[in-house]
């Protein structure tokens, strides 16, 4: 299911801004689209709620964030996004909820090393 972000922040029963919050400190993923077209989704809510579990347990958010980037469900997603125009194929990854990356599949191979570089970079920048 797809919500606006007032429809995420009544159903998660938290605010708007508490949301935003969440994803400018890399705890929940941003969303699809951007301005007033941006659109949450169903695994959003998930995150909410167990952020919110958490914290009721008095876990506080950094540590929240880590134990995040230390499912590794949560590191890297990946999302393929075709472009209709030219029928070229993107692929979006989201490395520990903070860096995006995005490159064309038909280069995937011819710069697999790069891309496995920056994602360990990336990567090793939070441990520090």
């Amino acid at each position: 299911m797809e919500y606006k972000v007032s429809e995420l922040a009544e159903k998660a029963g938290v605010t708007k801004r508490t949301i935003h919050y969440y994803i400018s400190k890399g705890l929940l993923m941003p969303p699809e689209g951007s301005g007033v077209n941006s659109l949450y989704n169903d695994s959003h809510l998930k995150r909410i709620f167990l952020i919110k579990k958490l914290q009721s347990e008095y876990m506080p958010l950094n540590k929240i964030r880590e134990y995040i980037y230390n499912n590794p469900k949560e590191k890297v997603t990946k999302k393929t996004i075709k472009k209709a125009s030219d029928k070229e194929i993107y692929i979006k990854e989201n490395i520990c909820n903070i860096f995006e990356i995005h490159y064309s599949s038909k280069d995937e191979e011819r710069y697999k090393h790069i891309i496995e570089s920056v994602k360990k970079y990336v990567e090793k920048l939070l441990e520090d």
